[in-house]
């Protein structure tokens, strides 16, 4: 047995890391840069609220364009939007307003976000 103080000592070497400041938007990925930027300045009131965006898909090809003139070619958006900011950007083809139309002409009850 040893009969001594012995000083406990560590071989790691202390690691400091520097603390900056996360700021309050998340980093934009490359894909949706410029989509985002463009909605921003289109509707800033949106973000800074938290609000949704309401598009048909004539206006989101004008402000988002796409290879694929269909509304699920924005879902991957929408989610990044949602999840990230907060705001939920919905695109509506006519197709789908012309069936909440002939709904509410039938009487039935229909979902309107």
């Amino acid at each position: 047995m040893l009969n001594g103080d012995r000083e406990v000592t560590s071989n790691r070497q202390s690691t400091t890391t520097d603390v900056t400041a996360e700021s309050s938007e998340p980093k934009i990925p490359v894909k949706f840069k410029a989509d985002v930027e463009t909605l921003k300045a289109q509707y800033p009131s949106a973000f800074e609220n938290k609000h949704g965006i309401v598009l048909t898909l004539h206006e989101a090809l004008e402000l988002l364009p796409r290879d694929r003139a269909r509304t699920d070619s924005y879902k991957s958006l929408q989610e990044w939007l949602l999840t990230n900011t907060g705001v939920k950007l919905s695109v509506r083809s006519r197709k789908y307003q012309s069936t909440i139309k002939k709904k509410k002409e039938n009487g039935q009850d229909s979902v309107i976000y």
